[in-house]
């Protein structure tokens, strides 16, 4: 459209306005997947030794899980820089529209003060930053559902109200197979008395309301921990009985099939996801992580 000025071109600019949802690769939702409803996402980095990929675009599933275990590298992760966000936000702003970005939690990563430090490099902008206090498919889920609020004409701050809603009422229950990764990343936060020879015992950690690492208890035997993590995650709900449950899993499809099939028996699930962990998460947390991650439906 070519514009001479005036208010004609003001409407035309404006008239492709809405808000636009930013999140990151550590939501493990796949990003072509993101990408076709309209989200964009901004990956983060995994290194091993000097080789560095971008999260979910280079290097995820399978051939990450075996390059985790096979490298004589300990994995590491960055966040995205702040000129990364800068340069997103400001093309998706540029046409009027506001920007609504959702991160990992802060308590996790530096991703989400990159993303605020971009935002306040763009001050003219309609820009807001949501810490999640969530990892993995919680988030995921949380950008899909504002990209559709944005789809029905929602505005910035009916939709940020929304997610922030979600966040405060998410549950996040997982397991995984050691502690090893958690602790040589630093990200074992409260559960480091998890620490130690586990003899058959699985431990069961959850993200509490600040997004730290939490230990919830210790579960003897594989066959018990599915079970026992559908019962937190209802304990914790409240009596919530319908939810949108979202189930993650790190290079384990038959445990995460185990643990859809109870999660369904135990509530009335309005609406479910499924995805794999990634790069990103999957190097602080390991192989075989399996995390049962749930919404109140009243609250969609």
């Amino acid at each position: 459209m070519i514009c001479l000025g005036g208010s004609d071109c003001e409407r035309g600019i404006y008239d492709m306005a809405q808000v636009k949802i930013v999140t990151d690769s550590a939501q493990d939702f796949e990003p072509k997947f993101l990408e076709s409803l309209g989200i964009t996402v901004v990956p983060l980095n995994v290194h091993f030794g000097d080789e560095s990929f971008k999260d979910g675009y280079e290097l995820r599933g399978k051939a990450f899980y075996e390059k985790l275990v096979s490298s004589a590298h300990i994995a590491r992760t960055s966040q995205p820089s702040p000129w990364d966000f800068e340069l997103v936000f400001d093309r998706l702003s540029a046409d009027g529209s506001a920007v609504l970005a959702i991160t990992l939690s802060s308590a996790l990563s530096g991703t989400y003060q990159s993303a605020i430090i971009a935002r306040q490099a763009l001050p003219d902008r309609q820009i807001e930053v949501i810490d999640s206090k969530c990892a993995s498919g919680m988030y995921g889920v949380m950008a899909i559902l504002a990209q559709e609020m944005s789809d029905e004409g929602k505005s910035l701050d009916e939709i940020a109200a929304f997610v922030n809603r979600m966040r405060d009422s998410a549950v996040t229950v997982f397991c995984v197979d050691t502690l090893d990764y958690l602790a040589r990343n630093g990200r074992i936060g409260k559960a480091a008395h998890f620490l130690g020879t586990l003899l058959n015992m699985k431990p069961v950690l959850s993200l509490d309301k600040e997004g730290y690492v939490t230990a919830i208890e210790r579960v003897r035997g594989k066959d018990k921990v599915i079970p026992r993590m559908v019962e937190i995650a209802k304990e914790r709900l409240a009596g919530e009985e319908e939810v949108y449950l979202c189930i993650s899993h790190a290079d384990a499809p038959r445990e995460a099939a185990l643990l859809k099939e109870r999660a369904q028996a135990g509530f009335s699930v309005t609406r479910f996801f499924e995805t794999e962990i990634g790069a990103i998460i999957g190097t602080h947390t390991g192989p075989g992580t399996l995390a049962l991650l749930a919404i109140p439906a009243r609250l969609i």
